[in-house]
């Protein structure tokens, strides 16, 4: 199963495979019955806005050299042809500026926003028509010759601004076989009948089945093309959605080394870091007297908001349990010892203040009073890495140093934070603290000095 991964039992996509690797595979809603077909409902819409948006730009071209032409064609046609007669000028002039020109002017002008599917078509087939009658009012010497000739140069517009394949067949429906007629009835009476035309007659009418060729060619690919951008989106959007849910189980940090397939994250490393971990005071004993919905929505928050405090500090939030949180600094995106603890200390105090603006927002979810925090700080080497089973695993450091850090937590003050000696040395030049006296933790031998940093 190529391109999935299996969570739980159930197949989903790999949002680590590359999207282009990923199988062409159409969805139903995008299929079409046959190579004539067209797409349903709501889909066959977005393909017709998706297709002016594409081709737009070649139309208005063309509209603007067409406006050029039909605006000076009075002016050239009957030195061209060498014409002479009032009553002809006036007639070609009519014809050009009364028919031709608002035919060409008007879509150009509306613009994008206003085309239909219908505009273009109509556009060329109206335009073409009032080329036949040009053509056929100047009474020049080869007129069924020069009419051929004009229906054959807007046969071509087609192509060239891709109409669909229908459109195109109703051109050539309403104005190839009125060039063949007027032409033949033109020879007749005018007795002009020659090999030269039966060869030109012949050529539109190959030409023409030519241009439906191409324009299904096109249409066809066109579609094909449509098909593929709506897939490529809906498996970015897919991408991006599995993303999303991953970043839930697993810190930002984490989540974009395995998506650039870096693994070093999976495999433990010896490596110094700081850990902060932190814990509200009295939460469990006020989780007693709240609805569980209550309760629920206020966990969510708080621990939202602390997750972008200490990513915005350049932490990494790997644990929490209850209202109580664990994050490290200098994994996986490495730092320096100093660095470590100046943005620890930061996202802490960052936190203490926080909490009585998100208290006064939770008061009316049975919050009775401003909610405090304890934080502890230590720095040490620790086990930093992917630890658990191949079912279920979490990215967290592993060592004494975690101990000693929530051991301090536990004994700080409500609202303040403890440094251990080790993360005081780091910054004791820069940040101003107070001794705290010492703690015993289990499996160290000597007591930890804690220190209280003193307010700005």
């Amino acid at each position: 199963m190529a391109g999935f991964l299996v969570v739980d039992g159930w197949p989903c996509r790999n949002p680590y495979r590359p999207v282009m690797d990923i199988e062409r595979i159409v969805p139903a809603d995008l299929g079409r019955a046959s190579m004539l077909g067209r797409f349903n409902g709501s889909i066959e819409e977005q393909y017709n806005e998706w297709f002016l948006s594409r081709t737009w730009p070649t139309s208005r071209a063309i509209l603007w050299i067409s406006v050029l032409v039909w605006a000076t064609a009075p002016f050239v046609l009957p030195r061209v042809l060498d014409l002479d007669g009032p009553i002809l000028s006036f007639t070609i002039t009519a014809v050009c500026w009364g028919i031709g020109l608002p035919a060409v002017l008007v879509p150009v002008l509306l613009g994008e926003r206003h085309m239909r599917m219908w505009v273009q078509p109509a556009v060329l087939t109206l335009t073409t028509m009032c080329g036949l009658l040009g053509v056929y009012l100047t009474d020049a010497d080869d007129t069924p010759n020069l009419m051929v000739s004009t229906i054959g140069f807007f046969m071509f517009i087609a192509p060239i601004v891709q109409f669909p394949f229908r459109s195109t067949g109703i051109v050539l429906l309403l104005t190839v076989p009125l060039a063949v007629v007027v032409a033949i009835v033109l020879a007749d009476r005018d007795g002009t009948w020659n090999g030269t035309l039966n060869y030109q007659l012949w050529l539109l009418s190959s030409t023409s089945l030519i241009v439906l060729g191409i324009s299904l060619v096109i249409e066809n690919t066109l579609r094909g093309r449509f098909v593929d951008e709506q897939i490529i989106a809906r498996q970015q959007e897919e991408l991006l959605s599995s993303r999303a849910l991953i970043r839930r189980y697993a810190p930002p940090a984490v989540a974009d080394r395995l998506e650039h397939g870096d693994t070093t994250v999976d495999s433990p490393q010896r490596r110094r870091v700081t850990v902060l971990f932190a814990d509200v005071v009295g939460f469990t004993t006020l989780a007693d007297r709240l609805d569980p919905e209550a309760l629920a929505e206020i966990v969510n928050e708080y621990l939202g908001s602390v997750a972008q405090i200490i990513e915005s500090h350049g932490g990494t939030l790997n644990e929490f349990a209850g209202d109580g949180v664990m994050a490290i600094f200098g994994a996986p995106d490495e730092m320096e010892a100093h660095e470590q603890v100046t943005s620890a200390l930061g996202a802490a105090q960052e936190l203490q203040r926080s909490l009585p603006v998100w208290s006064q927002r939770w008061y009316e979810l049975g919050i009775d009073q401003d909610l405090k925090a304890r934080i502890g700080i230590n720095t040490g080497v620790l086990s930093i890495g992917t630890f658990g089973s191949a079912v279920r695993a979490t990215y967290t450091g592993i060592g004494l140093q975690t101990n000693i850090a929530a051991r301090i937590q536990s004994e700080c003050r409500p609202g303040s934070v403890l440094l251990s000696k080790t993360s005081w040395h780091l910054v004791s030049d820069s940040v101003p603290c107070e001794p705290r006296g010492e703690v015993q933790v289990k499996g160290v031998h000597f007591p930890i000095a804690m220190y209280e940093p003193l307010p700005a």
